[in-house]
């Protein structure tokens, strides 16, 4: 599907990543520890290099990056399941980090999952 086929930008996703961050920072309670906003960090840390560079990475450097994020990402994706601190908003930009990551199909997947509103206007038809 075209809407599916987006480009990689990683500046991007490093900026959604920071949001989704902030995202799961406010759905856990302060004084309760939790996994997926350690794995959140992780994700923003690995992108963080990209976050003012508006020039794309070579493509193998790119692939690798993509890649590994891409892992963290899924991973994060059961952690918010587990602590069950599934939102829109995080679902959103659960989304949005994955078309960053030129993947939107399986990202769209993984929004529903992680509590994106299947109705939302914001959703790729």
């Amino acid at each position: 599907m075209p809407h599916f086929d987006l480009p990689v930008n990683l500046s991007h996703a490093a900026n959604i990543a920071r949001r989704l961050c902030a995202r799961i920072a406010q759905s856990v309670p302060a004084d309760k520890d939790s996994e997926s906003l350690e794995q959140a960090n992780l994700i923003l840390a690995e992108l963080f290099p990209y976050i003012y560079d508006q020039h794309s990475p070579s493509s193998a450097e790119q692939m690798i990056v993509v890649s590994h994020v891409l892992d963290l990402a899924r991973h994060l994706v059961n952690l918010i399941q587990i602590e069950k601190i599934q939102s829109d908003r995080i679902g959103q930009s659960v989304r949005n980090l994955y078309e960053c990551l030129g993947r939107g199909e399986e990202g769209s997947h993984l929004g529903l999952l992680s509590g994106e509103n299947p109705n939302s206007l914001q959703r790729p038809i």
